[in-house]
């Protein structure tokens, strides 16, 4: 029983290795032209990926410094508070805390909001680089007749020949140097 195994995996195996090569082809019998292209690479090193980056740190470090002013100017508020408290009526000091309290969730939500728009800006930035990405790759693959074009993430081995990243790198450095975040 156990050389019947051993017989059937072999059998497997064997035409496994045979139906490769139909695998690879279109239904009528050519072979698949095939090609493969970093998505990830092209986000992380094109002109348009490295200008989009810098735009989005330099606004982080606006944002954060606009955060960081406002948490100064309410933690300043708070210790005025606290530092009247002993001077100020109960109903006083209840008003100016549910006034500091609105202050805070107006700070609060106005962060949320500028968060929201910084990622919807940057979303839109990142669309416009990867519309351009699959328009080169699309002309790319139509000037070679290529019938079939892969992300390298979904490829576990490729042959370097296969590999159109760096045409498309070119091609996308010269039609979209830059992307300008809004």
């Amino acid at each position: 029983m156990k050389a019947f195994k051993s017989l059937m995996t072999a059998a497997l195996v064997a035409l496994m290795l045979v139906a490769a090569p139909v695998a690879s082809q279109a239904a009528d019998g050519k072979p698949l032209n095939i090609a493969v292209v970093d998505i990830q690479s092209l986000l992380k090193n094109s002109k348009a990926a490295q200008s989009i980056e810098t735009q989005i740190s330099a606004m982080r470090k606006t944002f954060q410094g606009e955060v960081d002013a406002e948490e100064k100017t309410l933690r300043e508020k708070e210790k005025s508070i606290l530092a009247e408290k002993s001077k100020l009526k109960e109903d006083e000091l209840k008003a100016k805390a549910e006034d500091f309290q609105k202050q805070v969730a107006a700070g609060q939500k106005k962060v949320q909001d500028r968060k929201a728009a910084l990622d919807k800006s940057i979303q839109t930035a990142l669309g416009t680089l990867r519309a351009q990405i699959v328009k080169i790759v699309a002309d790319i693959g139509s000037k070679q007749n290529l019938d079939l074009v892969l992300a390298r993430t979904d490829v576990v081995i490729v042959d370097k020949g296969l590999d159109i990243t760096d045409q498309v790198l070119k091609t996308l450095d010269e039609q979209l140097p830059n992307v300008k975040v809004q």
